[in-house]
């Protein structure tokens, strides 16, 4: 009995150090991206049908569980028409222990849910993307490195070389 009791702790102690170096990995990884944190707004546009859309957008990014998780809220709506909405995005980044990378989990109105890894490819600069249903990419480059701002631009690919631009805003940081 004696010998079981100390199994039982001794594995609970192993699996409370492994969850704190989980831990402690996802607050060491998310700190590199914490200069996303805010409340952002600006304009942008995109292509909607092979049609030009314009739009203002509002995102939020704030932390959550201990600064573990990054919350991603975005909703843009239409120049032409101010209660129609254009661009409405969730997102939930996160540091994957078992691929060692920075994910996120996104749901958009026109995309679905999506995991994609994001690679940083630069100071303040981000990168996602992910195959389409026709075999193409679609790419989102981030970058935060103008103090104050978020500059992000989409591209589609069907091939891996050429890229051709279908999204693009521009938001100023509102809040911290």
């Amino acid at each position: 009995m004696k010998t079981a009791i100390i199994l039982f702790l001794s594995l609970i102690s192993v699996s409370c150090f492994a969850q704190e170096i989980v831990v402690q990995d996802s607050l060491k990884n998310l700190e590199q991206l914490s200069f996303m944190k805010g409340t952002w707004t600006g304009n942008g546009w995109m292509f909607i049908n092979k049609e030009k859309k314009e739009f203002t957008q509002t995102e939020t990014i704030s932390s959550k569980v201990d600064n573990t998780v990054f919350m991603v809220d975005g909703i843009g709506y239409s120049k032409e028409n101010k209660d129609k909405v254009i661009h409405n995005a969730f997102g939930v980044i996160s540091y994957n222990i078992e691929e060692k990378s920075i994910t996120m989990i996104s749901f958009s109105s026109t995309g679905g849910k999506m995991e994609n890894p994001i690679t940083l490819i630069g100071d303040k600069k981000l990168e996602w993307s992910f195959k389409d249903e026709k075999g193409g990419t679609i790419r989102f480059r981030e970058d935060f490195s103008e103090d104050g701002f978020w500059i992000e631009k989409g591209d589609y690919s069907f091939d891996g070389n050429n890229w051709f631009p279908f999204f693009e805003m521009r938001l100023k940081k509102i809040i911290e």
